[in-house]
């Protein structure tokens, strides 16, 4: 079984910035940024072209995952995902729209289906989204209770390198 063999969290915090950042749902109406759990799949559906939900139909993207990885045996990565939270927003708890977000990265199933799936970067800002009109934080470090759960999610087949295990040592 091949390993993906990073998983990188980067860190920049505060600061504004346009443009969109992360595979979360951003909402399905403007103005975005409602707090709402990922929907079932979407990583997978997303990553193969074959997204249609609440944020419209992607059908007519090509399977992404199936060109690079699977044909041309490539290595493919994830150079930035992450979950929406806008904490002055209702809805959904931090903690549970993170975790369903990363439950679809680490399940043993994504592991199984895409097996050149080499890198996953977690995009790590709490910053200012002209697109929400406030603070977003994508983090799983800023809060000790996500960053323990996502830290206890990181399964067996994730590597920090060559041979070593993401898990943290007892």
């Amino acid at each position: 079984m091949t390993a993906v063999r990073a998983v990188q969290v980067s860190s920049h915090r505060s600061g504004s910035s346009s443009g969109s950042s992360g595979s979360g749902h951003w909402g399905s109406t403007y103005p975005w940024g409602e707090n709402e759990l990922p929907e079932a799949n979407k990583f997978a559906d997303q990553l193969t072209g074959n997204y249609v939900g609440t944020n419209g139909d992607d059908g007519l993207l090509p399977d992404f995952y199936g060109i690079y990885g699977a044909q041309h045996s490539k290595p493919v990565a994830i150079p930035e995902t992450a979950s929406l939270f806008a904490p002055t927003v209702g809805g959904e708890a931090e903690l549970a729209i993170k975790e369903a977000w990363w439950n679809q990265l680490f399940s043993p199933s994504t592991h199984q289906q895409f097996p050149q799936l080499k890198m996953i970067n977690w995009f790590e800002w709490d910053k200012t989204q002209v697109e929400v009109k406030g603070r977003v934080d994508w983090t799983v470090t800023n809060s000790p209770a996500v960053r323990d759960a996502f830290t206890a999610a990181l399964p067996d087949w994730f590597r920090c390198g060559p041979a070593q295990s993401c898990q943290p040592r007892s």
